[in-house]
């Protein structure tokens, strides 16, 4: 009997997080945004590889 105590909890819990996932859901990515993104990685990583950018 004790057991229904311990599980019940966590089949709540279990339906809940489903029902969430459900109605928010995964997108697919924007590859285009992806794209204007990944210019302004190499941009960033060009300056920090060159140390210090700006600091005497």
């Amino acid at each position: 009997m004790i057991w229904l105590y311990l599980l019940i909890p966590v089949v709540i819990l279990g339906g809940i997080a489903i029902y969430f996932d459900k109605r928010s859901g995964m997108t697919p990515p924007d590859e285009h945004i992806q794209d204007e993104k990944l210019g302004e990685v190499i941009n960033q990583n060009g300056i920090n590889s060159n140390g210090t950018h700006g600091i005497d």
